[in-house]
């Protein structure tokens, strides 16, 4: 996992923020929720956004204290909606760029 962090003025110019772009590879087996990245260069994440490519779609499921888990989703068919990513998944050779913002 690669991060680049660089800081900004939080809006309104109240206090300060730090943002991170962390670009990492999904997991050998993918867990049904999401799997977890844990931003170290943060103490806590505020928000987060996650984009990915290779035919799947990113969703922030959740943010607790520096760690950001990733819910990886899927075309479940021509017709159908997206489907959550199977349960032991690989996604080792799929490359997920996460911009969060924190302190």
């Amino acid at each position: 996992m690669a991060a680049v962090v660089f800081g900004t003025t939080k809006p309104y110019g109240i206090g300060k923020f730090k943002c991170a772009l962390v670009i990492t590879s999904g997991p050998a087996s993918y867990t049904t929720g999401g799997f977890t990245v844990t931003v170290s260069e943060l103490s806590k994440v505020h928000g987060a956004v996650a984009v990915t490519s290779g035919g799947y779609v990113a969703s922030v499921a959740g943010v607790s204290d520096n760690t950001v888990t990733i819910a990886v989703y899927e075309n479940a068919g021509a017709a159908g909606p997206l489907a959550e990513v199977g349960a032991g998944t690989d996604l080792s050779g799929v490359t997920f760029y996460i911009f969060v913002v924190g302190e």
